[in-house]
């Protein structure tokens, strides 16, 4: 099984790509789904096929599907979301803005990710190719297991048997209580989380793909993205440069794009080296329909095999030193951030903060158990790595 991301700046060419890349598996005979969560519907418009939010067949071995978030919110987490809103109703909130707050944040990119897992279990598919993948934002929901501990779905089950009791004291707190069944789908929604961390965290299972224009708001994209994704141990395998005007073109009024699109492609090249970049050129025509996909597959990969993982990079790693345990996370063009840079425990996980030009990018790290009776030395950025220091308290009275 493999679980392949695209993500990139809008207008960078991600649909395309991953319809492509799509495309390009199932003649190598894998049976592979597209999914996207674009409310645009551009997997309809590069397939140039009708997709619905059910698996629809393209061609032998690649089915596409359009998620719709309303929709899956409502049926599967509806009870959750009702109960919200009546929490906000409560307190004198407009219906319409109740539901509005209560919709879950990132539902678009999140509702995605949740049928990732519901694919993945059910063995029908060999790839999946994601065309629209997490921001920052949507990849803290799947951390929301271990923000809240791990003993949450047991204090959610103690707290079952108290419903009715809690139901008489609701005209005094002036607050509905959660039935039975919000708790049942609280503890649906935690497991699929946890199943879904494991899936996108495992580095022979999940790549993550990262598309760039030759511009600079584009690169500055997929820069960002490459370091949030390390901090958050997900796997970038390949860097695409899309839509690069071919050397043939010699019209004078390309000049200064082509002067520009070299220096931004050098730029790249630098900075997500030792990455593998691969590059696409600009089409005459809008790319649609399923001969130029093929054509773009080929251009892209060649005789190569898509599902290939083409580079796995370093995990975060925990390792033992002289006076204690040293955390290394892996953070690509970190230097220039090391001023903004927070570590602080948070009970037994370690908490990273990176303050970026989108705002603060926060993980959480689970330390080895030998970690929990260390103490917190210091951290420093160190050649791209975010270097995290545990002192064993032992060590410091044996040096007294």
């Amino acid at each position: 099984m493999r679980v392949i991301f695209y993500t990139g700046k809008g207008g960078a060419g991600k649909s395309v790509i991953s319809s492509a890349t799509a495309l390009k598996l199932s003649e190598l005979g894998y049976e592979t789904l597209i999914i996207s969560s674009d409310p645009a519907h551009t997997l309809s418009d590069a397939l140039e096929t009708a997709v619905h939010y059910t698996p629809t067949k393209i061609v032998d071995q690649l089915w596409a599907i359009q998620i719709d978030p309303v929709r899956e919110a409502r049926e599967s987490y509806g009870v959750i979301q009702e109960y919200v809103v009546s929490l906000f109703k409560s307190k004198g909130v407009d219906e319409v803005l109740a539901y509005e707050i209560a919709a879950l944040p990132n539902m678009t990119e999140f509702v995605s990710l949740l049928k990732v897992v519901e694919f993945v279990e059910s063995n029908n598919y060999e790839v999946i190719v994601l065309d629209t993948v997490p921001s920052g934002d949507a990849l803290k929901n799947i951390y929301l297991p271990t923000l809240i501990g791990s003993t949450a779905s047991k204090v959610i089950k103690f707290v079952a048997p108290l419903v009715n009791i809690a139901r008489i004291a609701e005209p005094i707190v002036g607050l509905p209580s959660p039935g039975k069944e919000v708790i049942k789908q609280d503890l649906k929604l935690l497991e699929i989380l946890k199943k879904l961390k494991n899936i996108i965290a495992d580095r022979k299972v999940t790549s993550l793909r990262l598309i760039a224009n030759p511009e600079a708001f584009s690169i500055q994209n997929l820069k960002r993205t490459y370091l949030i994704a390390n901090l958050y141990d997900i796997n970038v395998d390949l860097a695409v440069m899309n839509k690069i005007i071919p050397e043939e073109v010699s019209d004078s009024y390309f000049k200064e794009w082509k002067k520009a699109q070299g220096e931004y492609m050098a730029d790249l090249e630098a900075a997500v080296h030792p990455l593998p970049l691969k590059k696409l050129r600009l089409f005459q025509s809008e790319v649609k329909g399923l001969k130029l996909l093929s054509a773009v597959g080929d251009e892209l990969f060649g005789d190569e095999d898509p599902a290939q993982i083409y580079f796995e990079g370093k995990a975060i790693n925990v390792r033992e030193s002289e006076r204690g345990i040293e955390v290394v996370v892996p953070l690509p063009s970190a230097s220039k951030h090391k001023e903004v840079c927070e570590v602080e425990r948070e009970g037994e996980d370690l908490s990273v903060v990176i303050s970026t030009d989108i705002g603060e990018v926060r993980n959480f790290i689970p330390l080895p158990a030998i970690a929990h009776t260390m103490k917190l030395d210091k951290a420093k950025v160190l050649n791209d790595e975010l270097h995290i220091y545990f002192i064993d308290e032992r060590w410091k009275k044996g040096r007294k």
